[in-house]
């Protein structure tokens, strides 16, 4: 007899961990399955030549009050050590300057053409008027409001920033997105009529906010973050690695045209539940149900676009970078072969070899680079900014990753917490539209407890 469970999670990544432990805490027993050998997914560390490494650079964004911080204060036994992350500064053709955090930034900011500054300052006014009017900012993109006559490097900057923040180009990226922060000080602010203006307060934050003073690295590297989780989770939670899901299995409700979950079936046999968090990719779900999905639903997950990214590690055998502080290497050549680099042990000693420092660079590939290809430019970029980077090389390693599960994409498809399938709800960085990473991923478990709870799964 198969057993039975209150609730399946698919996939040991951090949006499925989190999910598990929340549930489980609330009273739920709870099955992970995993069809890798270890969990933590893209939210791990591991040794590499006495180097520790992350999957990839990390930072963690809006820790203070961010929803990460309410997952953790709810449901952690143990919370791991963060440090503050430090500054931000902006490589541009060899010059390196701070990051622009306000108006008054924005202003100084002499990498760019003043000219630039001046024609970029108007465009924000003109988002100003455009959120007046009541214009839809989802729908209005960074390339609508770019002026046409910016210098090449200013567009390369705005490029960076689309690419890093959302996963696509700036004809594709959203003006909410870059409007978006924690804390919004006039929120509610209104017109005349009474009448709640939106974006309001995310403006004042954009424009005289300065710096943000919430982001943090966890000490001992991002694994800390799924060892915390792991030791969180009470006896009600049981774990399956190496077993894969094969199928979602379904069964009308009452004769009605609506399918409810009624368990999975893996490569290890059949397992039933009242219901299923998926933290697998979303676009995989109409391949793993045997009765026809809603075509409209279907054809949204089909236009979901994945965040491919390369890191590279360096290991060297003194600290190139003296400071808590990461680099945003704008690339101005023709491929956008933009970069953002943590020197990680400087955060935590411990994370290299004694006397050794420990570097991470990602880039974003766009444009879908063959593998080598990317490790070869990847390898170019990096020496060629800063030669003394392969006179002090102790250790290189290269990770393809997948960071984002589906770019924050106007014009492609973007999947959600609820299904067309009752009780099975999706969890991770292509179901919730806010912030990126983990905060993301973060966002996506609490949406999903919220409406566990609305569907009457978790006592109000």
């Amino acid at each position: 007899m198969s057993a039975k469970y209150d609730v399946i999670v698919v996939g040991a990544g951090v949006s499925g961990l989190l999910s598990a432990l929340a549930l489980s805490k609330e009273g739920k027993s709870v099955l992970i399955l995993e069809k890798d050998n270890f969990v933590g997914g893209v939210c791990r560390s591991y040794k590499v030549q006495g180097y520790t490494v992350d999957t990839g650079p990390h930072i963690i964004t809006r820790l203070d009050s961010g929803p990460l911080r309410v997952l953790m204060d709810r449901y952690f036994d143990l919370i791991p050590n963060f440090v503050p992350f430090g500054k931000y500064y902006l490589r541009i053709n060899g010059q390196v300057k701070d990051f622009p955090w306000s108006l008054k930034d924005w202003m100084m900011f002499d990498l760019l053409p003043v000219e630039d500054r001046s024609l970029l300052m108007k465009s924000l006014i003109d988002i100003a008027y455009m959120v007046n009017s009541g214009r839809d900012m989802t729908r209005v993109s960074i390339k609508d409001i770019m002026p046409g006559s910016l210098s090449h490097n200013s567009v390369a900057f705005l490029d960076y920033l689309s690419y890093f923040m959302l996963g696509t180009g700036p004809e594709n990226a959203p003006v909410s997105r870059f409007i978006d922060r924690k804390d919004y000080k006039t929120e509610k602010q209104k017109d005349e009529n009474g009448i709640s203006i939106p974006y309001v307060g995310k403006l004042y934050n954009m424009l005289i906010g300065g710096k943000p003073t919430d982001q943090y690295y966890p000490k001992g590297g991002i694994q800390k973050i799924v060892d915390s989780l792991m030791y969180s989770m009470p006896p009600n939670v049981k774990v399956n690695l190496d077993e894969e899901l094969l199928s979602l299995n379904t069964e009308k409700v009452n004769g009605r045209q609506t399918e409810k979950i009624t368990g999975i079936t893996t490569n290890k046999g059949e397992s039933l539940a009242d219901s299923v968090i998926y933290s697998g990719f979303a676009t995989d779900i109409p391949k793993l149900v045997s009765t026809p999905l809603p075509q409209r639903y279907v054809e949204n997950l089909s236009m979901i676009e994945k965040v491919t990214s390369l890191s590279v590690w360096l290991g060297l055998d003194e600290q190139v970078f003296k400071e808590d502080a990461s680099e945003m290497w704008v690339s101005t050549t023709r491929d956008k072969f933009h970069t953002w680099l943590i020197p990680t042990s400087n955060y935590d000693p411990l994370l290299a070899p004694m006397g050794k420092h420990l570097v991470g660079f990602a880039f974003v590939n766009p444009d879908m680079t063959s593998s080598e290809e990317m490790k070869r430019k990847a390898t170019h970029t990096i020496f060629s900014n800063i030669p003394a980077l392969e006179e002090h090389m102790d250790m290189i390693h290269y990770q393809e990753l997948v960071p984002e599960k589906a770019t924050w994409n106007m014009n492609a498809g973007f999947g959600d917490v609820t299904t067309p399938i009752d009780n099975l709800y999706c969890v991770g960085s292509d179901s919730f539209k806010r912030s990126m990473g983990l905060t993301r991923t973060s966002y996506s478990v609490i949406k999903m407890l919220d409406t566990f709870k609305a569907d009457g799964n978790l006592p109000s």
